[in-house]
This record gives C-alpha cells, sequence and structure tokens, in this order.
C-alpha cells in the first residue's frame, strides 16, 4: 500500500498522439484523436481512437458569507438530462467561460456579479480540475470566495446568452445536507461545498 498518492512521472513524450481531427463544430467542438500512450508495465498501449468535447476552459465560485454562514447558489435549466429523458434544472456554484485575455480570478468575479448581482472579495483557488476527463476537455477553474450574501437573491443572468438564473441563499448545513439527498446533483458543486465546509478558516 502507497503512503503517499504520487502521480505517475508521465509527459508528452509519453503520448504517441497520431492524429487530430474536428469532427463537428457548434457551441463547442468535437475533436477525434487517434494516439498510443506508455503502459504503467512498460512498453505501449494498442492505437486507439476517442471523441473528446470541449467548449473551453472554465471558472467556478461557491460564494460564502462567513456573518450568515451561508453559501450561495444558482438554479438553472441544463440541457444535460434531454439526453436521458428528465426535465434537469439544477443547483450549482457560479460559472463562467475564460474569453482570452482573462484570468481565472477576472472570471469568477465577473460571473457572480452577472448571474445574482454578487460581489465577491479575496477567492481562494481550490485547484483546477477535469469535469469528465473519458470524453471532456472542458479544465475547471474552482475558487471559493467570500462575500456579504444578506440580501443576494433573484432572477438574473444575461438576455444575449440565454440566461434565466435564480439565485438563492442558503444555510451551508441545507447545501451539504442538499448533496446527501439529491437535491444538488451537479458534481463540480458538491465539491465546493464539502471544500467550504472542511476550509472554513481560510474563508474567515
Amino acid at each position: 500500500m502507497e503512503k503517499r498518492l504520487t502521480p505517475s512521472p508521465r509527459t508528452l513524450d509519453d503520448v504517441d498522439l497520431q492524429s487530430r481531427e474536428t469532427i463537428g463544430q457548434g457551441w463547442g467542438k468535437l475533436e477525434r484523436f487517434t494516439f498510443r500512450h506508455r503502459r504503467h508495465e512498460g512498453g505501449w498501449s494498442d492505437v486507439v481512437t476517442r471523441d473528446v468535447y470541449t467548449i473551453g476552459e472554465v471558472t467556478c465560485v461557491l460564494p460564502y458569507d462567513p456573518a450568515l454562514d451561508a453559501v450561495l447558489l444558482v438554479e438553472q435549466f441544463r440541457p444535460c438530462g434531454l439526453v436521458h429523458g428528465e426535465a434537469t434544472w439544477l443547483f450549482e456554484a457560479i460559472a463562467g467561460i475564460i474569453d482570452p485575455g482573462e484570468t481565472p480570478a477576472d472570471v469568477a468575479i465577473r460571473e457572480a456579479k452577472e448571474e445574482a448581482n454578487c460581489l465577491i472579495y479575496d477567492p481562494v483557488l481550490i485547484g483546477p480540475f477535469w469535469s469528465s476527463p473519458g470524453g471532456y476537455g472542458e479544465r475547471s477553474y474552482i475558487f471559493a470566495a467570500r462575500a456579504d450574501l444578506s440580501s443576494v437573491g433573484g432572477i438574473h443572468g444575461l438576455d444575449h446568452e440565454h440566461e434565466d438564473i435564480r439565485a438563492v441563499v442558503v444555510p451551508l448545513a441545507d447545501a451539504l445536507a442538499a448533496i446527501n439527498d439529491g437535491r444538488i446533483r451537479d458534481a463540480k458543486t458538491a465539491l465546493m461545498i464539502q471544500w467550504v465546509a472542511l476550509n472554513l478558516d481560510r474563508l474567515k
């Protein structure tokens, strides 16, 4: 048993990328990669073909109010459930695509204002994470940030981006309970709520 989780020492030299082809382009891009990679026990894998869909790099932020011990979530319709015949209005952390010239922290501040009319302070980077690494190229920069949530709420969003966003402030304890009872079904949001609960001292 390993006593510490240690990544394998790999670089792009350990990947033999044989082709990269764009096979679909809309809001995002669908690419087909053909490659081999070095195996853990030595040698090379068989040639593998995988399709990867990417919209871009994104920032996500969970505002937390230490005075209220509360977090801000947003609820909006997401098309993911249409694949499975579900109506998916989901509670999530605030999120947005990183535009050229922006830092991830810049986007956290901008999106908090756009999606909830919320001012955040001193965003703390939880980390960059892959959303679904088997077939999705999105890399998410995830933050938590202090905020005064005493007057935050209501309906927000940009019309030209077809946004219809409900901002909701709830006690941190209820957000944690919502992970367990199924009201929160977005993986990154569950991670962020649990991180805040474990790191309150960094946000006070």
